[in-house]
C-alpha cells in the first residue's frame, strides 16, 4: 500500500508540473498545496479500499491455510464478496469441509481396521488353541486305544463273576442280589464310558436312536440319587412334557449329564441344590431342545469360562479331576450337531446349557 501511495503522490506532482507549464499565471505553491492535499486524500481512500478488498481477505486466506495445515479442520473463512477472492474463500471452505470428512472417514476406517485386526488375532489365537486341543485329543485317542483293552478285560470279568454270584446266591438274600446287580450296572456303565471315550477320540459312529430327553434325565437322576456323593443335594426339575424326541446316542448323552452333575456336586462340595430344566427353543431359524443344569455353587470365574471345555483343564485339586469330563462332553454334543455352553457369575452358581437339534416334522 505504501508503494501505491508513493506512485499516486509522484503522479500528482507530475500532473501539477504539467498544469503549471501550461498555465504560468497560476501560483505554483497553491497548485502544489491543493494538488498534494488532493493526492493524499485519494491515496488514503485507495489504500483503505485495497486493504478491505485485497489485503485483508488475502491475510485471512493465509491464516486459514496455516491453521488448516496444522490440523484445524474446523477453520473457515467468512468473506461475503462475490469477486474472485470471495470465490477463492468459498473454494477454501469447501476444501476444508472435504478434508474434515476425509479425515473422519480415515479415522473410522482405521478404527474399523484395528477392530478387524483384533478380531482376526483372536480368531488366530483360538485356532491355535483348537489345534493344540486337537493334538491333545489325538494323544488321548492313542492313549485310550492302548488302555481300552486293559480296562475292558477286568470289567468283563467283574460282570461275569457277578452274574455267577447271583446264580449261587439264595433267593432269600435279596439285599446281596441287589448289591450284585448294582455292581453289574456300574461295571457295564464303566465299560460304556470307556467305549464312548474311545469312540469320541477316534470319531467312530455312535449308536443313535430316537430319544426322549426327559426320560433320559429322569433315568440319570434315579442313578445318582442313591450315590453318597449326592445324598445332600436337592434336585429340582422343570421339564417340558411336550418335548419332542431327538436322534441321539443315549449312552453318550447320559455320560454328558453325569459329567455335569458330578461337576456340580464337586463345585458345591456335595451339598446344595441343582435345578434341571428342559424346553424347546428357536435359534437362528433352527429348532432345538435346550437342557439346563443350574447349581448354587461358587460359580466360575470369568477368565476361566473360555477354558473349561479345553482338554485337561480343571480347577479341582490335584488328583481330584482329570480335566477330561467337559471336553469329552463338548465333543459328544458337537458330534450330535448341538451346542454346549456355560453362563456363570462368581458366588451365584453356574448354569450349563445343552442344545440338540430337532428334526423337521418333529
Amino acid at each position: 500500500m505504501f508503494a501505491i501511495g508513493s506512485m499516486m503522490l509522484i503522479a500528482g506532482f507530475f500532473f501539477a508540473y504539467v498544469f503549471i507549464r501550461q498555465h504560468p499565471e497560476v501560483d505554483i505553491w497553491s497548485v502544489l498545496f491543493y494538488g498534494g492535499f488532493f493526492v493524499a486524500v485519494i491515496s488514503v481512500l485507495l489504500c483503505l479500499i485495497l486493504y478491505n478488498i485485497v489485503t485483508r481477505p488475502l491475510s485471512m486466506l493465509t491464516e486459514g491455510m496455516n491453521k488448516l495445515s496444522m490440523g484445524d479442520m474446523e477453520q473457515r473463512i467468512h468473506i461475503a464478496s462475490k469477486d474472485e477472492i470471495g470465490l477463492l474463500a468459498g473454494s477454501f471452505n469447501s476444501m476444508a469441509g472435504e478434508l474434515k470428512e476425509y479425515k473422519e472417514k480415515m479415522e473410522n476406517w482405521t478404527e474399523s481396521l484395528e477392530g478387524e485386526v483384533r478380531k482376526k488375532t483372536t480368531e488366530i489365537v483360538r485356532a491355535q488353541e483348537q489345534l493344540i486341543n486337537a493334538e491333545k485329543l489325538a494323544s488321548l485317542g492313542r492313549m485310550a486305544a492302548g488302555v481300552a483293552h486293559e480296562l475292558n478285560s477286568p470289567l468283563t470279568g467283574i460282570v461275569t463273576f457277578a452274574h455267577l454270584m447271583i446264580k449261587r446266591t439264595p433267593h432269600e438274600n435279596t439285599q446281596d442280589i441287589e448289591d450284585l446287580k448294582v455292581i453289574i450296572d456300574q461295571a457295564e456303565r464303566c465299560s460304556r464310558i470307556v467305549r464312548g471315550l474311545l469312540g469320541f477320540s477316534r470319531k467312530t459312529a455312535s449308536e443313535k436312536s430316537k430319544v426322549d430327553m426327559n426320560v433320559l434325565l429322569e433315568s440319570t437322576l434315579s442313578m445318582v440319587r442313591n450315590q453318597a456323593k449326592f445324598h445332600n443335594i436337592a434336585f429340582e426339575t422343570d421339564l417340558d412334557k411336550s418335548l419332542p424326541e431327538v436322534t441321539a446316542d443315549p449312552n453318550q448323552i447320559q455320560q454328558v449329564f453325569l459329567n455335569l452333575l458330578i461337576n456340580s456336586a464337586d463345585a458345591m462340595e456335595e451339598r446344595g441344590r441343582v435345578i434341571i430344566a428342559s424346553r424347546r427353543i428357536k435359534d437362528n431359524g433352527g429348532n432345538f431342545i435346550e437342557l439346563e443344569f443350574t447349581d448354587n455353587g461358587p460359580g466360575i470365574a470369568e477368565d476361566m469360562l473360555g477354558k473349561i471345555f479345553e482338554p485337561f483343564f480343571t480347577t479341582k485339586p490335584v488328583g481330584k479331576g482329570t480335566g477330561l469330563g467337559l471336553s469329552v462332553s463338548y465333543g459328544i454334543i458337537k458330534k450330535h450337531g448341538g451346542q454346549i455352553f456355560s453362563k456363570s457369575e462368581p458366588s451365584k452358581g453356574a448354569s450349563f446349557f445343552i442344545r440338540l437339534p430337532v428334526e423337521e416334522g418333529d
